[in-house]
Protein backbone atom coordinates (compact mmCIF):
# COMPACT_ATOMS: atom_id res chain seq x y z
CA UNK A 1 0.00 0.00 0.00
CA UNK A 2 1.10 2.96 -0.34
CA UNK A 3 1.64 6.25 1.97
CA UNK A 4 -1.79 8.28 1.18
CA UNK A 5 -3.65 4.65 1.14
CA UNK A 6 -2.67 4.17 4.39
CA UNK A 7 -3.49 6.96 5.82
CA UNK A 8 -6.71 7.08 4.48
CA UNK A 9 -7.31 3.17 6.34
CA UNK A 10 -6.62 4.66 9.62
CA UNK A 11 -8.87 7.63 9.43
CA UNK A 12 -11.53 4.90 8.06
CA UNK A 13 -10.64 3.05 10.81
CA UNK A 14 -10.70 6.07 13.37
CA UNK A 15 -14.52 6.42 12.07
CA UNK A 16 -15.54 3.06 12.19
CA UNK A 17 -14.19 2.77 16.38
CA UNK A 18 -17.13 5.47 17.09
CA UNK A 19 -19.81 2.68 15.98
CA UNK A 20 -21.19 0.29 18.75
CA UNK A 21 -20.26 -2.87 16.72
CA UNK A 22 -16.74 -1.42 16.26
CA UNK A 23 -14.66 -4.76 16.39
CA UNK A 24 -16.72 -6.55 14.07
CA UNK A 25 -16.39 -3.35 11.55
CA UNK A 26 -12.31 -3.25 11.73
CA UNK A 27 -12.00 -6.70 11.41
CA UNK A 28 -14.49 -7.37 7.92
CA UNK A 29 -12.38 -4.09 6.52
CA UNK A 30 -8.97 -5.05 7.53
CA UNK A 31 -10.05 -8.86 5.60
CA UNK A 32 -10.90 -6.78 2.90
CA UNK A 33 -7.68 -5.12 3.08
CA UNK A 34 -5.89 -8.78 3.00
CA UNK A 35 -8.28 -9.73 0.06
CA UNK A 36 -6.38 -7.45 -2.28
CA UNK A 37 -3.39 -8.96 -1.74
CA UNK A 38 -2.68 -12.71 -3.26
CA UNK A 39 -5.30 -15.67 -2.44
CA UNK A 40 -5.21 -16.69 0.83
CA UNK A 41 -7.48 -19.07 2.85
CA UNK A 42 -10.18 -17.57 4.64
CA UNK A 43 -9.95 -16.65 8.16
CA UNK A 44 -13.58 -15.73 8.76
CA UNK A 45 -14.16 -19.25 7.67
CA UNK A 46 -12.64 -20.67 10.56
CA UNK A 47 -15.06 -18.25 13.24
CA UNK A 48 -17.87 -19.83 15.13
CA UNK A 49 -21.39 -18.96 14.52
CA UNK A 50 -22.54 -15.94 15.88
CA UNK A 51 -25.69 -14.26 16.28
CA UNK A 52 -24.18 -10.85 15.67
CA UNK A 53 -25.91 -8.93 12.70
CA UNK A 54 -24.79 -7.66 9.65
CA UNK A 55 -21.48 -5.66 9.90
CA UNK A 56 -20.42 -3.30 6.66
CA UNK A 57 -17.26 -1.99 5.57
CA UNK A 58 -15.28 -1.00 2.43
CA UNK A 59 -13.55 -3.47 0.22
CA UNK A 60 -10.47 -1.68 -1.90
CA UNK A 61 -9.34 -2.73 -4.78
CA UNK A 62 -5.84 -2.70 -6.48
CA UNK A 63 -4.88 -1.07 -9.85
CA UNK A 64 -3.57 -4.64 -11.01
CA UNK A 65 -7.02 -5.93 -10.26
CA UNK A 66 -8.96 -3.19 -12.45
CA UNK A 67 -7.20 -3.19 -15.46
CA UNK A 68 -9.84 -5.36 -17.26
CA UNK A 69 -12.54 -3.01 -16.35
CA UNK A 70 -14.55 -0.80 -18.50
CA UNK A 71 -12.31 2.09 -19.32
CA UNK A 72 -15.64 4.45 -18.55
CA UNK A 73 -16.37 2.64 -15.15
CA UNK A 74 -13.05 2.28 -14.33
CA UNK A 75 -12.52 6.14 -14.42
CA UNK A 76 -15.62 6.82 -12.19
CA UNK A 77 -14.21 3.78 -9.62
CA UNK A 78 -10.93 4.94 -9.52
CA UNK A 79 -12.76 8.53 -9.05
CA UNK A 80 -14.46 6.83 -5.98
CA UNK A 81 -11.37 5.14 -4.53
CA UNK A 82 -10.80 2.25 -5.57
CA UNK A 83 -13.92 1.01 -3.41
CA UNK A 84 -17.28 -1.09 -3.25
CA UNK A 85 -18.87 -1.60 -0.02
CA UNK A 86 -18.90 -4.90 1.10
CA UNK A 87 -21.71 -6.55 3.93
CA UNK A 88 -20.84 -9.53 6.37
CA UNK A 89 -23.89 -11.35 7.14
CA UNK A 90 -24.34 -14.60 8.98
CA UNK A 91 -25.08 -17.97 6.35
CA UNK A 92 -26.14 -20.62 8.06
CA UNK A 93 -24.90 -21.97 11.77
CA UNK A 94 -21.07 -22.26 10.84
CA UNK A 95 -20.02 -19.51 7.93
CA UNK A 96 -20.77 -16.06 6.46
CA UNK A 97 -21.92 -14.64 3.32
CA UNK A 98 -20.35 -11.64 1.98
CA UNK A 99 -21.87 -8.98 -0.62
CA UNK A 100 -20.28 -6.63 -2.17
CA UNK A 101 -22.16 -2.94 -3.09
CA UNK A 102 -21.36 -0.70 -5.50
CA UNK A 103 -24.26 2.23 -6.43
CA UNK A 104 -22.75 5.02 -7.49
CA UNK A 105 -22.09 7.16 -10.97
CA UNK A 106 -25.66 5.36 -12.38
CA UNK A 107 -23.77 2.15 -11.62
CA UNK A 108 -26.00 -0.53 -9.68
CA UNK A 109 -23.98 -3.46 -9.24
CA UNK A 110 -24.14 -6.64 -6.60
CA UNK A 111 -22.78 -10.12 -5.91
CA UNK A 112 -22.06 -12.55 -3.15
CA UNK A 113 -19.88 -15.09 -2.15
CA UNK A 114 -19.68 -17.33 1.29
CA UNK A 115 -15.86 -16.77 0.21
CA UNK A 116 -15.15 -12.91 0.00
CA UNK A 117 -12.12 -13.57 -2.67
CA UNK A 118 -14.56 -15.43 -4.74
CA UNK A 119 -17.11 -12.23 -4.42
CA UNK A 120 -14.39 -9.74 -5.68
CA UNK A 121 -13.67 -11.84 -8.64
CA UNK A 122 -17.79 -11.82 -9.31
CA UNK A 123 -17.78 -8.21 -9.00
CA UNK A 124 -14.55 -7.68 -11.14
CA UNK A 125 -16.60 -9.77 -13.91
CA UNK A 126 -19.80 -7.94 -14.23
CA UNK A 127 -17.30 -4.73 -14.88
CA UNK A 128 -16.03 -6.02 -17.65
CA UNK A 129 -16.77 -4.43 -20.95
CA UNK A 130 -19.26 -6.78 -22.24
CA UNK A 131 -20.87 -6.74 -19.08
CA UNK A 132 -20.67 -3.38 -17.18
CA UNK A 133 -23.86 -1.95 -19.37
CA UNK A 134 -26.09 -4.59 -17.58
CA UNK A 135 -25.56 -2.66 -14.53
CA UNK A 136 -26.18 0.87 -15.51
CA UNK A 137 -28.74 2.49 -14.09
CA UNK A 138 -31.63 3.64 -16.80
CA UNK A 139 -33.00 7.49 -14.87
CA UNK A 140 -36.79 8.53 -14.86
CA UNK A 141 -37.20 10.53 -17.87
CA UNK A 142 -37.90 13.97 -16.52
CA UNK A 143 -40.64 15.11 -19.15
CA UNK A 144 -37.67 18.05 -20.57
CA UNK A 145 -36.66 15.91 -23.20
CA UNK A 146 -33.16 16.53 -22.24
CA UNK A 147 -30.30 15.73 -24.65
CA UNK A 148 -29.20 13.15 -22.46
CA UNK A 149 -32.50 11.63 -22.23
CA UNK A 150 -32.79 11.57 -26.24
CA UNK A 151 -29.07 10.26 -26.51
CA UNK A 152 -30.49 7.21 -23.89
CA UNK A 153 -32.81 6.42 -26.60
CA UNK A 154 -30.86 6.91 -29.57
CA UNK A 155 -28.63 4.38 -27.91
CA UNK A 156 -31.28 1.60 -27.16
CA UNK A 157 -31.99 2.51 -30.30
CA UNK A 158 -28.85 1.59 -31.98
CA UNK A 159 -27.53 -1.38 -29.94
CA UNK A 160 -27.48 -4.77 -32.47
CA UNK A 161 -26.96 -2.18 -35.50
CA UNK A 162 -23.48 -1.34 -34.85
CA UNK A 163 -20.54 -3.19 -33.30
CA UNK A 164 -19.70 -2.99 -29.39
CA UNK A 165 -17.00 -0.77 -29.86
CA UNK A 166 -18.71 1.28 -32.11
CA UNK A 167 -21.61 2.11 -29.49
CA UNK A 168 -19.26 1.99 -26.66
CA UNK A 169 -17.27 5.09 -28.11
CA UNK A 170 -20.10 6.87 -28.60
CA UNK A 171 -20.89 6.36 -25.26
CA UNK A 172 -17.75 7.74 -24.03
CA UNK A 173 -17.77 10.50 -26.22
CA UNK A 174 -21.12 11.72 -25.09
CA UNK A 175 -20.46 11.47 -21.22
CA UNK A 176 -17.32 13.68 -22.23
CA UNK A 177 -19.78 16.65 -23.10
CA UNK A 178 -19.86 19.56 -21.07
CA UNK A 179 -22.82 18.66 -18.31
CA UNK A 180 -24.79 22.24 -19.09
CA UNK A 181 -24.89 20.51 -22.88
CA UNK A 182 -26.24 17.25 -21.96
CA UNK A 183 -28.27 18.55 -19.08
CA UNK A 184 -29.93 20.98 -21.74
CA UNK A 185 -33.73 20.62 -23.55
CA UNK A 186 -33.11 19.80 -26.64
CA UNK A 187 -35.41 22.22 -27.79
CA UNK A 188 -32.71 25.06 -26.37
CA UNK A 189 -30.20 23.35 -28.36
CA UNK A 190 -29.01 25.59 -31.07
CA UNK A 191 -26.51 25.02 -33.78
CA UNK A 192 -24.31 27.54 -31.89
CA UNK A 193 -23.59 25.63 -29.11
CA UNK A 194 -22.79 22.87 -31.07
CA UNK A 195 -20.39 24.07 -32.81
CA UNK A 196 -18.66 25.82 -29.98
CA UNK A 197 -18.16 22.26 -28.50
CA UNK A 198 -16.53 21.02 -32.13
CA UNK A 199 -14.48 23.93 -32.58
CA UNK A 200 -11.94 22.80 -29.62
CA UNK A 201 -11.76 19.48 -30.70
CA UNK A 202 -9.04 17.77 -33.06
CA UNK A 203 -10.23 16.86 -36.38
CA UNK A 204 -10.59 13.13 -35.77
CA UNK A 205 -13.17 13.60 -32.29
CA UNK A 206 -14.41 16.10 -34.78
CA UNK A 207 -15.74 13.52 -37.48
CA UNK A 208 -16.51 11.44 -34.31
CA UNK A 209 -18.77 14.18 -32.12
CA UNK A 210 -20.52 15.51 -35.45
CA UNK A 211 -21.59 12.14 -36.17
CA UNK A 212 -22.68 11.21 -32.80
CA UNK A 213 -24.87 14.77 -32.78
CA UNK A 214 -26.64 14.07 -36.29
CA UNK A 215 -27.63 10.97 -35.16
CA UNK A 216 -29.00 11.75 -32.17
CA UNK A 217 -30.71 14.90 -33.63
CA UNK A 218 -32.05 12.59 -36.27
CA UNK A 219 -33.91 10.39 -34.12
CA UNK A 220 -35.30 13.22 -32.31
CA UNK A 221 -36.94 14.29 -35.52
CA UNK A 222 -37.95 10.60 -36.71
CA UNK A 223 -39.89 10.52 -33.51
CA UNK A 224 -41.21 13.51 -33.99
CA UNK A 225 -39.93 15.34 -31.08
CA UNK A 226 -38.40 17.83 -33.16
CA UNK A 227 -39.03 19.71 -36.44
CA UNK A 228 -35.08 20.63 -37.45
CA UNK A 229 -31.65 19.94 -37.30
CA UNK A 230 -29.63 21.80 -35.83
CA UNK A 231 -27.23 19.96 -37.14
CA UNK A 232 -27.05 20.62 -40.47
CA UNK A 233 -25.58 23.65 -40.77
CA UNK A 234 -22.59 22.37 -39.53
CA UNK A 235 -19.91 21.15 -42.42
CA UNK A 236 -18.91 17.52 -41.81
CA UNK A 237 -14.97 17.44 -42.02
CA UNK A 238 -14.04 13.95 -42.56
CA UNK A 239 -10.51 13.76 -40.87
CA UNK A 240 -7.41 13.18 -42.50
CA UNK A 241 -6.36 9.43 -42.33
CA UNK A 242 -2.86 8.75 -42.13
CA UNK A 243 -1.78 6.13 -44.65
CA UNK A 244 -0.09 3.18 -43.55
CA UNK A 245 2.41 0.90 -45.51
CA UNK A 246 3.73 -2.76 -45.47
CA UNK A 247 6.87 -3.30 -43.37
CA UNK A 248 10.06 -4.20 -44.70
CA UNK A 249 11.69 -7.86 -44.35
CA UNK A 250 14.08 -6.16 -41.77
CA UNK A 251 11.17 -5.16 -39.73
CA UNK A 252 8.85 -8.23 -40.01
CA UNK A 253 12.79 -10.04 -38.67
CA UNK A 254 12.07 -7.94 -35.92
CA UNK A 255 8.51 -7.85 -35.32
CA UNK A 256 8.77 -12.26 -35.40
CA UNK A 257 11.58 -11.90 -32.42
CA UNK A 258 10.12 -9.60 -29.99
CA UNK A 259 7.02 -10.67 -30.19
CA UNK A 260 8.15 -14.08 -28.66
CA UNK A 261 9.00 -12.05 -25.36
CA UNK A 262 7.19 -12.05 -22.14
CA UNK A 263 5.83 -8.80 -22.19
CA UNK A 264 4.14 -9.87 -25.62
CA UNK A 265 2.00 -12.59 -24.62
CA UNK A 266 -1.27 -10.66 -24.07
CA UNK A 267 -1.30 -9.74 -27.71
CA UNK A 268 0.82 -12.55 -28.82
CA UNK A 269 -1.90 -14.78 -30.26
CA UNK A 270 -3.81 -12.08 -31.91
CA UNK A 271 -0.45 -10.12 -33.70
CA UNK A 272 0.02 -13.56 -35.83
CA UNK A 273 -3.49 -13.54 -36.18
CA UNK A 274 -2.97 -9.51 -37.97
CA UNK A 275 0.39 -10.73 -39.55
CA UNK A 276 -0.59 -14.51 -41.16
CA UNK A 277 -4.57 -13.74 -41.68
CA UNK A 278 -4.56 -9.65 -42.62
CA UNK A 279 -7.58 -9.35 -40.21
CA UNK A 280 -8.79 -5.97 -38.64
CA UNK A 281 -8.00 -5.54 -35.16
CA UNK A 282 -11.99 -5.63 -34.26
CA UNK A 283 -12.17 -8.79 -36.00
CA UNK A 284 -10.08 -10.43 -33.11
CA UNK A 285 -12.88 -11.51 -31.09
CA UNK A 286 -14.51 -14.81 -29.86
CA UNK A 287 -16.17 -15.20 -32.93
CA UNK A 288 -12.81 -15.82 -34.51
CA UNK A 289 -12.27 -19.79 -34.64
CA UNK A 290 -10.44 -22.79 -36.49
CA UNK A 291 -12.59 -25.13 -38.87
CA UNK A 292 -10.43 -28.16 -40.55
CA UNK A 293 -7.60 -26.24 -42.04
CA UNK A 294 -9.39 -22.38 -42.56
CA UNK A 295 -9.73 -19.46 -39.74
CA UNK A 296 -13.10 -18.37 -39.72
CA UNK A 297 -13.82 -15.04 -38.87
CA UNK A 298 -16.93 -12.47 -39.17
CA UNK A 299 -16.00 -9.48 -41.42
CA UNK A 300 -16.74 -6.42 -39.59
CA UNK A 301 -16.38 -4.08 -42.74
CA UNK A 302 -20.59 -4.83 -43.67
CA UNK A 303 -23.32 -2.01 -43.71
CA UNK A 304 -26.36 -1.99 -42.35
CA UNK A 305 -25.09 -5.02 -39.74
CA UNK A 306 -24.96 -7.16 -42.24
CA UNK A 307 -23.61 -10.76 -40.73
CA UNK A 308 -20.84 -12.32 -43.38
CA UNK A 309 -17.74 -14.26 -42.27
CA UNK A 310 -14.50 -14.77 -44.11
CA UNK A 311 -12.55 -18.86 -44.53
CA UNK A 312 -9.02 -18.08 -44.77
CA UNK A 313 -6.58 -21.15 -45.53
CA UNK A 314 -3.94 -21.45 -42.71
CA UNK A 315 -0.71 -20.62 -43.98
CA UNK A 316 1.50 -23.57 -43.32
CA UNK A 317 3.96 -21.10 -41.71
CA UNK A 318 1.28 -19.96 -38.82
CA UNK A 319 0.80 -23.65 -37.65
CA UNK A 320 3.66 -23.68 -35.39
CA UNK A 321 3.09 -20.07 -33.88
CA UNK A 322 -0.41 -20.12 -33.16
CA UNK A 323 -1.89 -21.26 -30.03
CA UNK A 324 -4.80 -23.78 -30.79
CA UNK A 325 -5.54 -24.26 -27.28
CA UNK A 326 -6.29 -20.70 -26.27
CA UNK A 327 -8.95 -18.03 -27.26
CA UNK A 328 -8.19 -16.31 -30.65
CA UNK A 329 -8.05 -13.06 -28.85
CA UNK A 330 -6.14 -9.97 -27.45
CA UNK A 331 -5.81 -10.83 -23.58
CA UNK A 332 -6.19 -7.46 -23.07
CA UNK A 333 -7.86 -4.28 -23.10
CA UNK A 334 -7.99 -1.86 -26.27
CA UNK A 335 -5.89 0.48 -25.08
CA UNK A 336 -3.06 -1.79 -23.87
CA UNK A 337 -3.67 -3.58 -27.04
CA UNK A 338 -2.61 -0.21 -29.04
CA UNK A 339 0.52 0.41 -27.25
CA UNK A 340 1.64 -2.90 -27.03
CA UNK A 341 1.51 -3.30 -31.01
CA UNK A 342 3.34 -0.52 -31.26
CA UNK A 343 6.19 -1.14 -29.04
CA UNK A 344 6.52 -4.68 -30.61
CA UNK A 345 6.38 -3.44 -34.23
CA UNK A 346 9.38 -0.93 -32.96
CA UNK A 347 7.93 2.26 -34.02
CA UNK A 348 5.56 5.02 -32.78
CA UNK A 349 4.28 5.41 -36.23
CA UNK A 350 3.31 1.69 -36.84
CA UNK A 351 0.21 0.61 -35.87
CA UNK A 352 -1.91 -3.35 -36.80
CA UNK A 353 -3.16 -2.02 -39.78
CA UNK A 354 0.51 -2.09 -41.11
CA UNK A 355 -0.33 -5.63 -40.59
CA UNK A 356 -2.94 -5.92 -42.59
CA UNK A 357 -0.81 -4.31 -45.43
CA UNK A 358 2.13 -6.45 -45.10
CA UNK A 359 -0.42 -9.51 -45.65
CA UNK A 360 -2.14 -8.35 -48.83
CA UNK A 361 1.83 -7.05 -50.11
CA UNK A 362 2.80 -10.53 -49.45
CA UNK A 363 -0.02 -12.43 -50.33
CA UNK A 364 -0.43 -10.10 -54.10
CA UNK A 365 3.78 -11.06 -55.13
CA UNK A 366 2.02 -14.67 -55.20
CA UNK A 367 -1.61 -15.14 -56.44
CA UNK A 368 -4.34 -13.07 -57.66
CA UNK A 369 -5.77 -9.31 -56.60
CA UNK A 370 -9.11 -10.83 -56.58
CA UNK A 371 -7.90 -13.77 -54.58
CA UNK A 372 -6.33 -11.44 -51.71
CA UNK A 373 -9.62 -9.21 -51.44
CA UNK A 374 -11.86 -12.16 -50.50
CA UNK A 375 -9.23 -13.16 -48.04
CA UNK A 376 -8.83 -9.47 -46.82
CA UNK A 377 -12.68 -9.00 -46.67
CA UNK A 378 -12.92 -5.94 -49.16
CA UNK A 379 -15.51 -6.38 -51.71
CA UNK A 380 -14.55 -6.49 -55.15
CA UNK A 381 -15.40 -3.51 -57.65
CA UNK A 382 -16.63 -5.71 -60.50
CA UNK A 383 -19.85 -7.41 -60.50
CA UNK A 384 -18.27 -10.79 -61.48
CA UNK A 385 -16.29 -10.59 -58.22
CA UNK A 386 -19.28 -9.54 -55.79
CA UNK A 387 -21.59 -12.34 -57.79
CA UNK A 388 -20.70 -14.73 -59.50
CA UNK A 389 -17.38 -15.90 -58.14
CA UNK A 390 -17.52 -19.18 -55.66
CA UNK A 391 -14.43 -20.22 -55.27
CA UNK A 392 -13.48 -23.90 -53.14
CA UNK A 393 -11.95 -24.89 -50.39
CA UNK A 394 -9.41 -26.60 -52.41
CA UNK A 395 -8.46 -24.01 -54.73
CA UNK A 396 -8.26 -21.20 -52.06
CA UNK A 397 -6.05 -23.73 -50.11
CA UNK A 398 -3.92 -24.07 -53.05
CA UNK A 399 -3.50 -20.59 -53.54
CA UNK A 400 -2.48 -20.05 -50.15
CA UNK A 401 0.25 -23.08 -50.37
CA UNK A 402 1.88 -20.72 -53.05
CA UNK A 403 2.31 -18.04 -50.58
CA UNK A 404 5.90 -17.66 -48.29
CA UNK A 405 5.78 -15.24 -45.33
CA UNK A 406 9.00 -13.40 -44.69
CA UNK A 407 9.78 -15.52 -41.13
CA UNK A 408 12.65 -14.41 -38.59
Amino acid sequence: MTEQQIKSSVNYIKKLATFPDASERIELYLDSLFATQPPQKDAFNEQKSSNSSAVSSLLHFTQKEIKNMATTFKKVFIANGLCAHVLKKPSGKKSYCYEIRYRSNGYDIRVSSTNLQKAKEKFLNKTKPSEIEKYHIRKYKTGKNLLEEIFDEWYQYKKGTITDGELQKHYTNFQGLPENLRKASIFEIRTLDLDKVLKDVKPRKYEDLRTLFNGIFKYAIASGILLHNPVALIKFKRAERQSRSALSVTEIHDFLERVKRPEFEPIRQGAYLLYFFGLRPCEIDEETKIDGDFLITRNRKRKNGKIEYKKIPIPSQAQGLLDLDKPFVFNCTRITRDRLLKKVLGDSDKCAYCLRHTFATTCQQYVRPDIVDIWMGDSPQRLVGKVYTHFSDEFMRSQMDLVTFPMS
